[in-house]
C-alpha cells in the first residue's frame, strides 16, 4: 500500500518511497509512528452481496428475494480484493554534502482473493444449467520485513536520480490457485474437474490430510507438530518457514523548463526465496461435490444472521476445493509486486506553490494487479502546511483522495487517503460496530508522526 495522494507533496516526509529520487523536506527520525497505512481495494463492494430484505434486515445474494439477473449483473468477470498494511518500524532519513539518505525498517503485508464471476453464477444458479465453466480462482498472501537503505542526490540543476536498496525477511507467504474448473452434473452430485495448487510458507505450519493424502481444511495447526513446547524448538521451526530476499528501487525526476517536472521510478522489484514450503496439488482426477446447498436459502424472510449465512459459505468452500499434499516440503522463489509510478508536474506560473499533476501508477501482480491513473491539485501556502487533493481512476473503479501535511521545525504530521467514502453501512455482524462503504469497498488510510531535525532544504535548486 502506498500512498499515491502524497506523490507530489514537498511535505511528506516518505515521498522517497514513492520515487527514491525524491527528497525528505528536513532530516528526520520516527520509530513506529512514522508511516502507518492500511488499504482495501477491490472492484466489488458490500451492495454487490448483501441485500435488504422487506423487514429492513440485510440478507445475502444467496437469499431467494434476490434474483440471478440482479446479482450477476453487479459483477465483473474478474472480481478482486486485496488487503494491504504497512509499518515504518523505524526510519531516518539525512541530508548530507551529496544529497540525502534514508535508512528504514518496515513491515509490509498484502493479500488478495479473485474470484471469477462465473463461479458466483454456479452457487447462484446452481442446478439450473448441467456444467460451469471457469479459471483465475485464487488467494495470495505475503507478509515481510525489509531493511531499505536509499540515496538521492542531485546530476544537474535540473536532474535528481535516486535508488534503494532493500534486504528483506519472509514471515509468512501463501498462494493457492484454481484453473481451468469444469463442473459437470452427475447423476445427484457435480463432478469437478480442475488444476489447482497450494504453496504455503508459514513457521510452525501443518496441514492435517484425510485418508490418502488430501489436505483437511478443518485441522491446520500452528506450532503444534514435532514440537516439545520449548524455546528452542519453536524457534527452530520458525526459521525453517523463513524467507530471504533482496529487492532495489530506482527512480529520476527532471525539470524539463522552469516549473514543469516529470519523474518516474520501478519500486520493489525483487524476490523472496522460502524455505520449508508445504505445497498440495490436484491429483489430475476428478472429484463430486454436492453444491452450495447448506447455503441457499429459499425462504425471502430468513431470519438467518448475516454472520451465519457468510460461515455456511465458508464451510462449503473447504469442499469445494480439493488438493493432495505433497510428500515432502521444499524450497519456492517468488518475485515482488514491482511498481511504476510516472508523473508530472506544473508549478502555476502566477503563483509558484500551486500546482497541477498527473501520477500514472501501475503495481504488476498478475491476477491481482493494479493501475492507478490521478489528477492533483496541490496548495503549498506556507512552509508548514501543505494540501493536496486529487482524482483518480482505476481497475477497481474512480476515487477521490486528499493528504494534509503540517510540516513544523520539530515535529511532522501527516495524514492522507486514495479513497475518500461517504455511504457506508450500519453495523452488519455482531460485536462489530462499524459500517463499511457499500458501493466499492476501496478505503485507505495513511498517518505519519515524524521527529524533524534540521532545516528546510531540496535537492537542487528551489525556483520560488
Amino acid at each position: 500500500q502506498q500512498l499515491n495522494s502524497a506523490y507530489f507533496m514537498e511535505g511528506y516526509k516518505f515521498r522517497h518511497q514513492l520515487n527514491p529520487a525524491f527528497a525528505s523536506s528536513r532530516s528526520y527520525f520516527s520509530i513506529a509512528t512514522g508511516n502507518i497505512n492500511v488499504g482495501v481495494n477491490s472492484n466489488m463492494g458490500i451492495s454487490t452481496f448483501l441485500y435488504p430484505t422487506a423487514d429492513g434486515r440485510l440478507t445475502t445474494f444467496m437469499n431467494g428475494s434476490v434474483s440471478a439477473d440482479e446479482f450477476l449483473s453487479r459483477l465483473n468477470r474478474k472480481n478482486i480484493l486485496g488487503v494491504d498494511a504497512g509499518v515504518s518500524l523505524i526510519s531516518t532519513g539525512t541530508w548530507g554534502k551529496h544529497g540525502f539518505t534514508s535508512v528504514e525498517l518496515n513491515l509490509k503485508s498484502s493479500s488478495a482473493v479473485n474470484l471469477p464471476k462465473d463461479l458466483f453464477d454456479f452457487m447462484k444458479n446452481v442446478g439450473q444449467r448441467q456444467s460451469y465453466n471457469f479459471s483465475n480462482l485464487g488467494v495470495r498472501s505475503r507478509n515481510y520485513m525489509e531493511l531499505a537503505i536509499g540515496h538521492s542526490h542531485s546530476i544537474t540543476k535540473r536532474l535528481n536520480i535516486g535508488a534503494k536498496v532493500k534486504f528483506l525477511l519472509g514471515i509468512a507467504s501463501a498462494d493457492v490457485r484454481v484453473d481451468d474448473v469444469k463442473v459437470d452434473m452427475y447423476e445427484d452430485q457435480w463432478r469437478v474437474d480442475a488444476n489447482g495448487s497450494l504453496y504455503a510458507a508459514v513457521p510452525g505450519l501443518d496441514l492435517g490430510t484425510k485418508a490418502g493424502g488430501e489436505i483437511d481444511f478443518n485441522d491446520i495447526s500452528i506450532f503444534e507438530y514435532d514440537n516439545d513446547g520449548s524455546i528452542s524448538s519453536i524457534i527452530s521451526q520458525a526459521a525453517k518457514g523463513l524467507g530471504y530476499g533482496a529487492a532495489i528501487d530506482l527512480g529520476a525526476s527532471y525539470e524539463i523548463i522552469d516549473g514543469l517536472t516529470v519523474s518516474a521510478a520501478l519500486l520493489d522489484f525483487g524476490f523472496l526465496s522460502w524455505g520449508n514450503v508445504v505445497s498440495a496439488h490436484t491429483d489430475n482426477e476428478p472429484w463430486t461435490f454436492d453444491g452450495f446447498e447448506n447455503i441457499a436459502i429459499n425462504d425471502p424472510e430468513s431470519s438467518t444472521t448475516i454472520d451465519k449465512q457468510i460461515e455456511a459459505i465458508g464451510e462449503e468452500f473447504k469442499d469445494f476445493i480439493v488438493l493432495y499434499k505433497d510428500e515432502q516440503n521444499g524450497r519456492r522463489l517468488e518475485m515482488l509486486s514491482a511498481t511504476l509510478n510516472v508523473g508530472a508536474e506544473d508549478k502555476m506560473p502566477f503563483y509558484k506553490r500551486l500546482s497541477v499533476g498527473f501520477l500514472y501508477s501501475n503495481r504488476f501482480s498478475g491476477p491481482y494487479s493494479k493501475y492507478d491513473g490521478r489528477f492533483f491539485v496541490d496548495i503549498h501556502p506556507l512552509k508548514w502546511f501543505e494540501l493536496s487533493a486529487n482524482y483518480g481512476i482505476s481497475n477497481h473503479g474512480s476515487s477521490f483522495g486528499a493528504t494534509l501535511s503540517l510540516d513544523f521545525p520539530g515535529i511532522g504530521i501527516f495524514l492522507g487517503t486514495d479513497n475518500l467514502f461517504w455511504d457506508v453501512t450500519p453495523p452488519l455482524m455482531e460485536g462489530i460496530n462499524i459500517g463499511v462503504p457499500y458501493k466499492r469497498t476501496n478505503v485507505s488510510l495513511n498517518f505519519g508522526l515524524t521527529f524533524n531535525v534540521s532545516k528546510l532544504r531540496h535537492l537542487g535548486d528551489r525556483r520560488d
